[in-house]
């Protein structure tokens, strides 16, 4: 059993701290063992098919890593997005995951919280943006996108939130008001983000 841990210990190592049970049984280890590992604690099931070994500790480990590991295709959204780009003081209690609309729907575990948007084709697949961490690639959307995706859907993420993120993205001296309205154009956003720009600039 000892040589079965070190065995999975250095896949898991490899990559990253993540590994699929594809992955483990191709070491030649049994879906019997792969319990036995579960149950002592050392690798912790995220949904079926994925496990985090609980022994890998990364610098920058966070839920975001496991987000990408769950909904590999996914791209990080909306209030999400707001978060990570620190445009806004709320503290999402979800994480928001676009996926292509005829994508098949993801398998989601009950922890971390997660909430799939299903993006149409244009709206899907403009201004994706990668952040590294610990040598994971995880997949979001760019300032500029993630400001017309809160515009579009502001009734449901909310007003007050949309014109926060709007607001704090104008004082951030990344900004690029040419992509965000290049943006607004194909996503059919400008005439509302132009209103509020003239109130806000």
């Amino acid at each position: 059993m000892e040589h079965v841990s070190e065995m999975v210990w250095e896949l898991f190592k490899q990559q990253r701290g993540f590994a699929k049970t594809k992955d483990i049984v191709k070491l030649g280890v049994t879906n019997y063992y792969i319990r036995k590992l579960e149950e002592e604690g050392k690798i912790v099931r995220i949904k079926q098919g994925l496990y985090r070994h609980a022994n890998y500790e990364p610098e920058q480990f966070n839920e975001w890593i496991e987000i990408s590991k769950i909904i590999p295709n996914g791209v990080v959204c909306l209030l999400s997005a707001m978060s990570y780009y620190e445009l806004t003081t709320y503290n999402p209690w979800e994480y928001q995951v676009a996926i292509f609309r005829y994508a098949k729907k993801p398998s989601l575990p009950e922890y971390p919280p997660i909430k799939v948007m299903y993006f149409s084709d244009n709206r899907f697949h403009l201004g994706v943006d990668e952040v590294v961490m610990d040598g994971n690639r995880i997949q979001i959307y760019d300032r500029e996108k993630t400001i017309c995706d809160m515009i579009f859907y502001r009734e449901k993420v909310g007003i007050d939130l949309m014109k926060e993120g709007l607001r704090n993205y104008l004082k951030q001296p990344g900004k690029n008001i040419t992509k965000l309205m290049k943006y607004a154009q194909a996503l059919r956003v400008k005439t509302i983000l132009q209103k509020y720009l003239e109130v806000l600039l």
